[in-house]
């Protein structure tokens, strides 16, 4: 099986090979290319001998020499075109390549030689020959020299047809390609024939129809081995073909090798971008064409990496020939500032005779170093009228294995061309280049390319973007518009500015530590309250050398300054802050845990502080966070028990369920944010007027808020709840159930406008939309008499239980003196989560009265309740029931604190006709309509039911027939009241206010 495999792998390595076309100028293959000797693959220093001159036709037909004082000397430079050459000194120096079928053996043969003779002096001189000695008659393969007036010879077979140059002599120190060519098959007269350059100098008739398979070397710069007819010349390039190529070929190997030595072809000369005017496109030339003979070649590489094939519309004296401008590339890619793409370090440049149509052009890829190119862009070719590729002509390349391929090519005479492709986009002060969005600018598609904005220009994204990197050159200022989203795979390196003019944000998507870098900064403002005597709570989205600390922030008109007086001045420009209000907190010590901190506590990103506001004019103030952009993976050590105000370290919004969700080893599940009164006037802790809003995984909370109506968000001073995205710059407290690390990551940023509802920033009243899903939720409002409306919340989850859930039941953070929050398990909770709606459930709430007084009770909120949904609040003391899903029950409570008083009930309960009794019977108050509905009285047999006052007055009885269910109570007046029911079993009472 092994042979099967080596075997198979050699015939498909040897299909390549021979369709490749990989011969000198793209002609011939390892199976007709049987010598290609070149010196400009000979990698040894200048002025050393040459013991092996390695072939490069694949066949293996090495020249070699062992004895030392027979080694000819390897020059690095010469007078052919400053190529390498292998200089023969006509003393004594040769080489032999030894025997093998392909070098004879064979009914044709085409020979080259390129070469810079220096010792003709009209004795014979070899150039190479394939003879054991001289004969007439036989131990010849074929001998080419110089002889007798300096003129070429030939013999083929035998010395009996021998032939010369003709008319044309040869000259040392000058420059030559030299060919012969021999077939067979050809009548007699036309077998063979020697041409100089181009020019064919003699056709002579031959009488060997087939060049024996000899057993001889081939021997250069002699006739045979030791003869002693020594050549002296620079050897350039040896070529030999086991086969006459036909006329078409011929020329493409000319061309080849005229353009590579520099040396003029009189006839056929078609390859023209060899001149030092079109470039010295000298190397790998190689070309496709059909001769006046209508003899073809339609696919060629030769010795370098490009192949051309497959010619459209191909006719007689149509060629494409094509050169490099280097020998020597290394195919690695550099930026061309032109058209600011990358672009391969060589290109080539077309030579176009008449018109061939398309074609097939395809790259040999295996060293060429693509390992800074992003998978999701394509290679590509590109084609151009002039050197720096503007106004290009670009194709995809399709890549298979090590091979890239574009068809249906189409070339002018003198194009240029090579590889490249896209890896930034550009701004250079005038025009963007390589983008995907209006006037080439970046756009959400460009995520594989980075962005480059040059040293010294200016620059507005109006679009949203989404690319790998960022490049602010020294200088030069990038301005995101607000609103916009630029989002970046990878890194920031800034020398220069980027702006996030209002809200517009910055989000990175890797993952691992910081990657952002530079000199310069990023700049994002923010508002916060203006305030004097209230607090925000902050967290800054840059940093500068690895922190945060205030003495960096600004304003409009330049660095802030500081005072220690409990006032902000906001006379002073730029704005003098009041530093007595600076403080940190990681802490369970209560108030005695907050920590004061100056304008130079060095802060670490995610870190949270409290800072007040500047006294300037209108509700908010803006502030100017400067510098490096946080990114990546951060951290924040928190010990269990302690709460620890923390924030959102990243100039985006932050993801707070994504955030939860990763902490939630760690932290309790619900994040708290303050929220001072807008109508606070004082620094004393006493007189503060605030609260904390929450949001968890179940649902979010508003702060406690200073209303004229009822619910939330009906007041001057009321703010909504926390949306599930945290704005830029917004501190909040977190409470810690574990010691351990708080971590932010990328993958927590998302993009969310505080405008569009989608973040909110604790500072101003705005309206807020609840992002909605499919679990049951509502939420109850609770208001004391001196207006302050609390807010809880109740929802359904699969994730919860019956019990305290991390991240779905919340604790309440600031109990204020009157309050109402749930009670679970002696845990006042904002919050409460269970698995699932029960209609029969009865949850009891935590009620805390200091002030005597009437206090309001209604739903705030349903959220995908089921039909005819009804939410009671019932006194267990009374059995009263409140309707309160639609109606606002006003109850006059006396100073208490318990949790066994009021419940919160949905429908009354549905019993068994036996099993109903007077105890059964619950009442609701409708404080709309001003009814009383009694539920369930049906089968319980009263008798007779009296409605009293509180102070015993009796206000009517009904007995038998005049008992009902229901009766209005508009005629009386407000108060609180008692219905009396009878029956055969006994009486029950209930308590009810009519407001």
């Amino acid at each position: 099986m092994k042979n099967t495999l080596w075997l198979f792998s050699f015939i498909c390595m040897s299909f390549f090979a021979i369709h490749a076309q990989t011969g000198p100028g793209g002609v011939g293959n390892v199976s007709n290319n049987g010598l290609w000797l070149r010196t400009d693959v000979i990698n040894q220093a200048n002025g050393t001998t040459i013991t092996t001159w390695n072939d490069n036709s694949g066949n293996g037909n090495s020249a070699n020499q062992t004895a030392v004082e027979k080694q000819p000397v390897f020059y690095t430079s010469s007078a052919l075109n400053n190529m390498p050459i292998i200089r023969f000194d006509g003393a004594n120096d040769e080489m032999s390549i030894a025997d093998a079928d392909i070098l004879d053996n064979t009914t044709g043969i085409s020979m080259y030689a390129v070469l810079r003779p220096n010792n003709l002096n009209g004795q014979p001189r070899g150039i190479l020959g394939k003879r054991i000695t001289y004969s007439t008659s036989e131990n010849y393969s074929y001998t080419w020299f110089f002889y007798s007036t300096d003129k070429l010879y030939l013999d083929v077979v035998t010395s009996n047809n021998r032939f010369d140059s003709n008319n044309t002599k040869f000259f040392n120190a000058t420059n030559y390609i030299l060919s012969w060519n021999f077939d067979g098959t050809l009548e007699q007269s036309q077998r063979s024939n020697m041409v100089n350059g181009s020019d064919v100098m003699v056709t002579h008739s031959e009488n060997s129809t087939f060049i024996p398979n000899g057993n001889q070397p081939v021997t250069l710069g002699a006739l045979n081995q030791g003869y002693g007819t020594y050549l002296g010349a620079d050897y350039a390039e040896i070529i030999q073909f086991n086969e006459k190529l036909n006329a078409a070929e011929q020329i493409i190997v000319q061309n080849y090798l005229s353009a590579k030595y520099d040396i003029a072809l009189s006839t056929n000369d078609y390859y023209m971008q060899d001149t030092v005017a079109n470039g010295n496109f000298d190397f790998n030339v190689a070309g496709i064409g059909q001769a006046a003979d209508g003899t073809n070649h339609t696919d060629s590489r030769g010795s370098g990496i490009v192949r051309i094939s497959s010619p459209s519309a191909l006719s007689n004296q149509d060629f494409l020939f094509w050169g490099e401008d280097r020998n020597d590339a290394s195919y690695n890619f550099t930026t061309n500032n032109s058209v600011f793409t990358e672009q391969l370090d060589s290109k080539w440049r077309i030579s176009k005779v008449n018109d061939l149509g398309n074609v097939t052009v395809t790259f040999d890829i295996t060293n060429v170093d693509l390992s800074n190119k992003q998978n999701c862009q394509p290679l590509q070719l590109v084609v151009a009228n002039n050197v720096n590729f503007t106004s290009s002509t670009v194709y995809n390349l399709t890549i298979t294995g090590n091979t890239a391929t574009a068809n249906n090519v189409t070339f002018s005479d003198g194009d240029f061309f090579t590889l490249q492709y896209l890896d930034e986009i550009v701004w250079d002060g005038t025009s963007f280049y390589n983008g995907s969005g209006v006037a080439n600018a970046p756009n959400a598609t460009d995520e594989c390319l980075r962005f480059t904005i040059k040293a010294g220009t200016t620059v507005t994204l109006n679009e949203n973007a989404h690319i790998r990197q960022i490049d602010v050159e020294n200088g030069a200022s990038l301005n995101v518009a607000d609103g916009i989203l630029l989002e970046v795979e990878n890194e920031l390196n800034i020398d220069g500015e980027v702006y996030l003019i209002g809200e517009a944000q910055l989000i990175q998507n890797h993952s691992g530590t910081n990657l952002n870098t530079g000199q310069g900064a990023l700049k994002k403002r923010q508002q916060g309250t203006s305030n004097l005597y209230n607090y925000n709570y902050w967290s800054s989205p840059v940093n500068r050398e690895g922190y945060w600390q205030l003495s960096f922030l600004e304003d409009a008109d330049g660095v802030v300054n500081f005072t220690n007086a409990n006032n902000a001045n906001p006379t002073t420009s730029p704005v003098t802050l009041s530093d007595r209000w600076l403080y940190q907190y990681n802490s369970s010590s209560g108030y005695n845990g907050w920590n004061l901190i100056n304008p130079t506590t060095e802060l670490l990103p995610g870190l949270g502080y409290t800072m007040k506001g500047s006294g300037g004019g209108g509700a908010n103030y803006e502030y100017l966070f400067k510098g490096l952009p946080n990114d990546g993976d951060l951290s924040i050590t928190a010990n269990t028990g302690n709460d620890i105000l923390i924030g959102n370290p990243y100039p985006s919004a932050l993801d707070a369920e994504v955030f939860i969700n990763d902490n939630l080893s760690v932290i309790d599940g619900s994040l708290y944010f303050w929220e001072h009164f807008d109508s606070n006037t004082s620094h004393s802790l006493s007189n503060y007027e605030g609260g904390y809003a929450v949001y968890n995984l179940m649902m979010s909370l508003p702060a406690i808020s200073d209303s004229s109506g009822l619910t939330s968000g009906q007041g001057n001073t009321s703010k909504p709840a926390p949306t599930k995205n945290v704005a830029v710059g917004q501190g909040f407290f977190v409470s810690i159930d574990n010691t351990g690390a708080i971590n932010f990551n990328n993958a927590q940023r998302v993009f969310a406008r505080e405008s569009q509802n989608e973040s909110v920033y604790y500072r101003s009243s705005q309206s807020n939309t609840i992002v909605a899903d499919d679990r049951m939720k509502l939420k109850i409002a609770f208001k004391d008499p001196g207006n302050y409306v609390r807010i809880i919340g109740l929802g359904y989850d699969e994730n919860a239980t019956n019990g305290y859930d991390k991240g779905f039941d919340a604790r309440a953070f600031d109990v204020q003196k009157n309050e109402m929050y749930w009670d679970l398990d002696d845990e006042k909770l904002s919050i409460l989560a269970l698995s699932q709606y029960n209609p029969s459930q009865e949850l009891p709430v935590w009620l805390k009265v200091e002030d005597v007084g009437n206090y309001k009770f209604k739903v705030d909120e349903l959220q995908n309740v089921p039909n005819e949904f009804s939410v009671f609040l019932k006194d267990n003391e009374t059995s009263a029931l409140y309707d309160i899903t639609n109606n606002e029950v006003s109850l006059w409570l006396d100073s208490m604190e318990n949790s066994e008083r009021f419940s919160i009930v949905f429908q009354e309960t549905v019993l068994n006709i036996d099993d109903f009794n007077l105890n059964n019977i619950s009442l609701i108050y409708d404080a709309v309509q001003k009814e009383v509905k009694l539920l369930d009285i049906e089968y319980s047999g009263i008798t007779k039911m009296t409605l009293y006052s509180v102070f015993g007055q009796q206000i009517w009885t009904k007995i038998d027939n005049e008992i009902t269910t229901e009766f209005n109570v508009s005629d009386l007046t407000d108060g609180v009241y008692l219905l009396k029911l009878e029956n055969n079993e006994g009486e029950k009472s209930f308590k009810f206010v009519k407001n």
